[in-house]
């Protein structure tokens, strides 16, 4: 006896199973925080981690199937279980000191001392440790591919037990956590650790804005990448949209964001130190700074240039005019909509900021 035929009114309807990471993430008995934006990374709930040993919680932000992220809570003077895992996973220190001991079946073990902004990710299933050597709390972001992985094997013991050498990637170098960056070109370098991302040497990329900088960065030869940008006060940021995944946390000065997608209203995301938030795949967004000093982020996101990794839409590419195989990813200033210079203008105004961003010209047609 067969089911009943498709065109049967009394056939089965199929269900669609949630994405094998979700399912995963309920195993694991912590919060899984499903929002749009997290106002401030140090006050995000977490909850007691067996896996880790402290506490931790889950961020899925909007489109998280490609990236996701984890925080984790070291008590003071403690030490985390060691833990190797088939996914990459770029560290951001929050808040706290203490250090990362690195080790890999033949190699050298390596250490890594960090700090509040320190940036760093463990090569590809080594094992990790880390330790808390301060006297008060510390919390750890970490950014990883954690969804593709977890739904590609559907199963977390061979994610987390596999214990496979990846020695092209790391064999315990000496200086492989030096801190010095290799320039490649175009604004990137290679480097595998970063003391403060705060004093992380940028570059002027006038395409983005006047007086707007950046530094991408490829790390420990993942395929996970990372850039910070900064601008100054009194200006703002051109719109412009990419392929999702790219988590934005900010790390200097307060303002606002908006994101929208072709023919949506725009939402208006509100931001300081600590913020976190994720543009939706293909979305524009645009970035305000509404303070006295100059505005500075870190995003982490999928398709290192150096280890390119594409899946759903490319990171933009310049192309020189702004377009892609999907379509325009720029807005020009002069191309934007009027009330956005008039909102950022009025908020400007409000705080008693000197408004430095040239009034745009407005092209017609």
């Amino acid at each position: 006896m067969t089911d009943a035929a498709p065109n049967d009114p009394e056939a089965k309807v199929f269900k669609r199973p949630p994405q094998y990471y979700y399912v995963w993430q309920e195993s694991e008995g912590i919060p899984v925080h499903k929002t749009f934006h997290v106002a401030d990374l140090k006050d995000v709930e977490v909850g007691p981690w067996k896996r880790f040993g402290c506490n931790g919680c889950f961020i899925n932000l909007t489109d998280s199937f490609l990236v996701g992220s984890f925080v984790l809570e070291i008590p003071p003077r403690t030490t985390l279980n060691p833990v190797h895992h088939l996914f990459e996973a770029t560290t951001y220190i929050i808040s706290g000191e203490g250090e990362t001991v690195v080790e890999q079946k033949g190699s050298p073990t390596r250490r890594i001392s960090w700090a509040e902004r320190s940036l760093f990710a463990p090569p590809l299933n080594t094992t990790y440790q880390h330790r808390n050597t301060g006297d008060t709390t510390a919390r750890l972001l970490v950014v990883n591919n954690a969804p593709m992985v977890m739904s590609l094997y559907h199963d977390e013991d061979f994610v987390f037990g596999a214990d496979w050498a990846f020695k092209r990637r790391y064999q315990g170098q000496e200086n492989f956590f030096d801190g010095i960056p290799e320039y490649l070109g175009s604004r990137l370098s290679s480097v595998n650790y970063i003391r403060d991302v705060g004093k992380y040497e940028l570059y002027n990329w006038e395409m983005r804005g006047k007086g707007a900088k950046t530094a991408f960065m490829s790390i420990s030869d993942s395929t996970i990448a990372a850039h910070i940008s900064s601008f100054e006060v009194g200006t703002y940021k051109k719109a412009h949209r990419h392929g999702a995944g790219a988590h934005v946390v900010m790390l200097d000065g307060e303002g606002y964001s908006l994101l929208w997608a072709d023919g949506e209203p725009r939402q208006r995301v509100e931001w300081k130190a600590g913020t976190m938030f994720a543009p939706p795949e293909w979305w524009w967004h645009q970035h305000f700074n509404t303070g006295k000093e100059p505005a500075r982020y870190l995003a982490v996101r999928n398709n290192n240039p150096v280890h390119p990794l594409r899946t759903g839409m490319p990171r933009f590419q310049d192309s020189g005019d702004g377009m892609t195989q999907f379509g325009k990813a720029q807005i020009d200033f002069d191309d934007e909509d009027p009330a956005i210079f008039a909102e950022y203008a009025a908020e400007l105004a409000r705080k008693g900021v000197e408004i430095r961003q040239a009034k745009p010209a407005y092209r017609q047609g």
